[in-house]
């Protein structure tokens, strides 16, 4: 675990754990964030240096930001992420205090990854202030969690998974210069938050578009559309991803007979989750488990595969 006690990345977080400096190109940190209006300082008028990766791992809460002169706000759910390139001053302002998973990448090292990956044409991170990326979630834990591990941190290991990390960020991210085109029209952010706090209060149970498109106020032929529009997964696929999220996180905190979180997670059996997580993580739970115990006696920890 890295000693210093100041956050490398934004230094109005209060430092939890990280690299520190030990990574080449990236920072690797754990942060408390103060709601709005507790700063001790007002935020900088430019935007950061580095390209900012942000992971939400707290309860449900408020993001309000700036972005193409008009104020913004959602709703944010434990590994829900954004991204602010560089220079983007967004100015975000959480609602309540804030637990943060943050990975910062130096601009020219990004653009060197992406030329050796061969992509082509000038490099650009569009800003998105608001994802439902559970891979990615899952990979900047696995990341941050090398470095709040007892003893050194396995620096190989950690360099091997920025990199991974960044090669997702510009796989599912990065434009060719082409610049922001304006967003198609999707629910409002009131709206939006109402309907996935439905989604995570009702995990465990059989959640019917219907439902949520009453929720939201609009058909649902029309309300497939607009949740799309605003989430970038179909419903169908933002609920599956909730509920191996959820059915994960179980399995590595807890002891838990993996049938009954099966069953708190929305998966019709035992044999259901098995065959969701093997397809879409590349493991079953039992994997799972079994690989939590060995890194808990080992100190190692292997990346999971994951399958679209």
């Amino acid at each position: 675990m890295s000693s210093s006690t100041t956050s490398l990345i934004k230094p109005r977080l209060v430092h939890l754990s990280g690299s520190g400096p030990d990574l080449d190109h990236a920072v690797v940190e754990r942060g408390r964030e103060l709601a709005d209006g507790k700063r001790p300082s007002a935020q900088p008028p430019i935007g950061p240096s580095s390209h900012v990766l942000v992971v939400h791992t707290g309860t449900s809460t408020n993001l309000r930001w700036s972005a193409d002169g008009r104020a913004r706000r959602e709703r944010f759910h434990r590994g829900q992420s954004l991204i602010n390139p560089a220079g983007w001053a967004s100015r975000p302002r959480w609602e309540d205090d804030v637990e943060l998973m943050l990975v910062a990448f130096d601009p020219a090292w990004l653009e060197k990854l992406a030329d050796e990956g061969g992509f082509r044409g000038t490099l650009e991170i569009a800003p998105d202030y608001h994802r439902n990326d559970p891979f990615l979630a899952m990979m900047v834990e696995r990341l941050v969690l090398e470095y709040e591990q007892k003893g050194p941190a396995d620096t190989l290991y950690a360099q091997s998974l920025v990199q991974a990390v960044a090669a997702h960020v510009i796989k599912t991210t990065a434009s060719r210069g082409a610049g922001l085109a304006p967003a198609p029209s999707g629910l409002p952010p009131r709206v939006l938050a109402q309907v996935t706090d439905y989604i995570h209060t009702h995990l465990a149970e059989r959640v019917a578009l219907d439902d949520l498109a009453r929720v939201a106020g609009v058909s649902p032929s029309h309300f497939t559309r607009v949740f799309r529009t605003s989430t970038g997964q179909s419903p169908h696929q933002y609920v599956l991803g909730q509920r191996l999220e959820q059915a994960r996180r179980a399995l590595l905190s807890s002891d838990t007979a993996i049938a009954d979180i099966a069953d708190a997670c929305g998966f019709a059996d035992q044999s259901h989750l098995t065959r969701t997580m093997r397809r879409h993580l590349g493991l079953t739970p039992s994997t799972l488990r079994t690989d939590r115990t060995q890194a808990a006696t080992t100190g190692n920890d292997d990346t999971l595969a994951f399958e679209a």
